[in-house]
C-alpha cells in the first residue's frame, strides 16, 4: 500500500516530471563519467606505464580531461535545474499549506501557535520539497550507481567480487534501524524548534512591554528553557546520526580490507594485473560509497516524514462548512436562540438568548463573559454547540460562508493593521474599490484630515502592525475599512478601549451616522452606552442579566433590555 507521504511526493512531482528527469539524467551522466575513471586509470597503468606504450599517454590524458569537464558541466546544469525546481515547488506547496490554513475552521486553527504555523508552512514544507528534488532523484541514481560497478567488477574477477559484496546486508540492516530511529526522534526536535520560533515571535512583538516592565531577564530565562528543550531533542538526533555514520564507516572498512588481501594474493599468483587491482580498488570504492550514500539518503527520507506528519496535521483540519443559501438581502433582526458554546471544555455561553435589530445594540459584560465569542459566532468563525443563530429566520448554518462574511464586518480591539500603506489598509475593506471611494470612506471616518498632512498622504507606510500610528489613528483606518465595505451588520469589539477620549468621541460620532445597519457595540464600559441603544448584558457564565439586576447611571426603559 502506498503511504500518504509517498502519494504527496507523487502529487508534487507529476507536474514537474521533465525537470526531475533532467536532474536524474544529468546525475547519471556525471556518475558514468566517474565510473569510467578507474577503467581508464587501470589502462594507463597496464598499457602506458608498465607496457611502455607512451604514444597513448596524451590521448588518455585528453580523455580524462574531457571526462572531468563533462562531469563538471552536468553537475552545473543539474544544480541549475534543481535550484529552480526548489523555488517553484516551495512557491506551490507553501501556498497550498497557507490556503488550507485559511480555508479551515478558525476554531481548529487556533489550536496551533502562530510561530508553529509559520514553521510548518515554510521550514517543514521545504524539508519535503528537498525529498522531491534531492533525495528521491539521488536514490534512483545511487541505485544505478551501485549496479554498474558490480557488473564491471564481475567482468574483472567474479570470485573476488562475490566475496567483497558480502557486507552489503550489514548496510541494509543498519539503514533500516537508524532510519526508523531518526524518524522517531526528529518529530520532537521539529516541535521544539517550532515552539522556539513561536516564543521568539512573541518576544520581538512585545519589546515595548518587555522594556517597560524590565522583563529582559525573564524573557532570557524563558528563551533558554525553550532553547534547552530544542537542544536536547536535536542532540538526540545528532547522537543517532553520528552513531549511524560511525557504524557505516566501520562496515565500509570491511570490503576495503578484503580487496587488499584478496587482490594482493591474486597479483602475486598472477591471476590479475596491478592495473586490474587498481581498477578493482577504485570500483570497490565506487560501489560501497553509493551504498553508504544510499543509507544517508534513506535516513533523510525517513527524517522528512516527521515534517510530513506536521504538515498532515494541517491538511487534516476540517474546512469551513459552507451552506448553500445566500445571506438575506434585507436584514433587520438577528436572533440567538439558546446558544451554547465552550472552549477547551470551559463553557463560555450557556443557553444564550438575545435579539439584535437595526440600530445600535450594546453588548455589555465583564472580561471572560463571552462578548467576543458572540462576535466570532456571528462571523461564522465559531459554530454553536447547540441552539441557533438566525438572520431574519434563516439559520447561520444554512448560509454560504462567503455570503455571510461579506455581510458582517468586525472592528476588533486590535485593529489588525498590515505593514503597507494607509491606502492599502483601507482598501482591505473592498479590494475592488476606486481611489475616490477609498478617500470618501476615509473622510467619513474623519481620517482624511490626518492623512493629507502626511508627506506621502495615503501612500504613507504604517510599519509592522501599524507601529508608526497612534491607537486612535489605527482605529480610524479600521473604521474607514468597514465604511468602505458597507456591510449590513457591523460589530465593534472593544474598539475604543485603548484610545483617548477625543478620538473616542470622534469615532462614536461616525458610528451614529451609520444608518439602516445592525450595529453591535461590544464594551465593558457603561459610559459607552447611549440612551438610544438596546442593551444586552452578559454574566460571566454566559447568561444575559435580567433588567431588575442591571444597575446603570442612565435612565433606560426596561423594554430595551434583553435577557435569557
Amino acid at each position: 500500500m502506498v503511504s500518504g507521504y509517498n502519494r504527496l511526493l507523487w502529487e508534487m512531482s507529476r507536474s514537474h516530471l521533465p525537470a526531475l528527469a533532467g536532474i536524474i539524467i544529468l546525475n547519471i551522466l556525471g556518475m558514468l563519467f566517474t565510473i569510467a575513471s578507474p577503467l581508464i586509470m587501470g589502462f594507463l597503468i597496464d598499457s602506458v606505464l608498465i607496457g611502455r606504450n607512451t604514444d597513448l599517454l596524451i590521448p588518455v590524458l585528453l580523455l580524462m580531461t574531457g571526462i572531468y569537464l563533462l562531469s563538471a558541466l552536468s553537475e552545473y546544469l543539474s544544480a541549475q535545474i534543481k535550484g529552480r525546481l526548489d523555488i517553484t515547488l516551495f512557491t506551490e506547496f507553501s501556498s497550498r499549506v497557507l490556503n488550507k490554513v485559511q480555508r479551515s475552521g478558525y476554531y481548529d486553527v487556533q489550536q496551533f501557535k502562530t510561530g508553529d504555523l509559520q514553521v510548518r508552512t515554510a521550514g517543514n514544507a521545504y524539508s519535503i520539497i528537498q525529498t522531491v528534488t534531492g533525495t528521491a532523484p539521488q536514490i534512483l541514481v545511487t541505485i544505478l550507481g551501485i549496479f554498474l560497478p558490480v557488473v564491471i567488477m564481475v567482468s574483472l574477477n567474479a570470485q573476488i567480487t562475490l566475496i567483497i559484496l558480502l557486507p552489503v546486508f550489514l548496510f541494509v540492516i543498519s539503514s533500516w534501524y537508524f532510519g526508523n530511529r531518526i524518524k522517531t526522534l526528529q518529530r520532537p526536535s521539529l516541535d521544539a524548534s517550532a515552539d522556539l520560533q513561536s516564543f521568539l515571535k512573541e518576544a520581538y512583538a512585545s519589546l515595548p512591554l518587555i522594556k517597560v516592565y524590565k522583563l529582559e531577564d525573564w524573557v532570557h530565562r524563558r528563551y533558554n528553557e525553550h532553547l534547552s528543550r530544542y537542544t536536547c531533542a536535536s542532540i538526540n538526533v545528532v547522537k543517532v546520526g553520528s552513531l549511524n555514520s560511525a557504524v557505516t564507516m566501520l562496515i565500509y572498512g570491511i570490503p576495503s580490507i578484503l580487496i587488499v588481501i584478496l587482490g594482493s594474493v591474486a597479483v602475486i599468483q598472477g591471476t590479475i594485473t596491478i592495473g586490474t587491482l587498481t581498477a578493482f580498488i577504485g570500483y570497490v570504492g565506487l560501489f560501497f560509497s553509493p551504498v553508504q550514500t544510499l543509507s544517508m539518503y534513506w535516513n533523510n527520507y525517513k527524517s522528512s516524514q516527521a515534517s510530513y506528519d506536521r504538515i498532515k496535521e494541517i491538511f487534516d483540519l476540517t474546512a469551513d462548512n459552507a451552506g448553500e443559501e445566500q445571506f438575506p438581502v434585507f436584514v433587520k433582526r438577528i436572533d440567538f436562540e439558546s446558544v451554547t458554546f465552550s472552549y477547551d471544555g470551559r463553557i463560555i455561553l450557556r443557553d444564550f438568548c438575545a435579539t439584535f435589530s437595526t440600530g445600535r445594540n450594546f453588548l455589555l459584560g465583564d472580561n471572560g463573559s463571552g462578548k467576543t465569542t458572540i462576535a466570532k459566532l456571528l462571523c461564522g468563525l465559531y459554530k454553536p454547540e447547540s441552539g441557533m443563530i438566525t438572520f431574519e429566520g434563516r439559520d447561520i448554518s444554512e448560509i454560504n460562508q462567503d455570503s455571510l462574511r461579506s455581510s458582517v464586518s468586525v472592528v476588533f480591539s486590535d485593529s489588525l493593521i498590515f505593514d503597507g500603506t494607509i491606502a492599502e489598509n483601507i482598501l482591505l475593506g473592498d479590494l475592488s474599490a476606486t481611489e475616490d471611494e477609498m478617500v470618501l470612506a476615509a473622510k467619513k471616518a474623519k481620517l482624511h484630515e490626518f492623512v493629507v498632512k502626511l508627506p506621502e498622504h495615503y501612500d504613507t507606510r504604517v510599519g509592522e502592525s501599524g507601529m508608526k500610528l497612534s491607537s486612535g489613528e489605527k482605529q480610524k483606518i479600521a473604521l474607514a475599512r468597514i465604511i468602505l465595505r458597507d456591510s449590513p451588520i457591523i460589530i465593534f469589539d472593544e474598539f475604543t478601549r485603548s484610545i483617548d477620549i477625543e478620538s473616542k468621541k470622534s469615532i462614536y460620532s461616525v458610528i451614529n451616522q451609520l444608518n439602516n445597519k445592525i450595529i453591535i457595540i461590544i464594551t465593558h464600559d457603561m459610559n459607552d452606552v447611549d440612551e438610544g441603544g438596546r442593551i444586552v448584558v452578559l454574566q460571566r457564565d454566559g447568561f444575559t442579566l435580567p433588567p431588575d439586576r442591571f444597575m446603570s447611571p442612565l435612565t433606560v426603559d426596561s423594554s430595551s433590555f434583553v435577557w435569557g
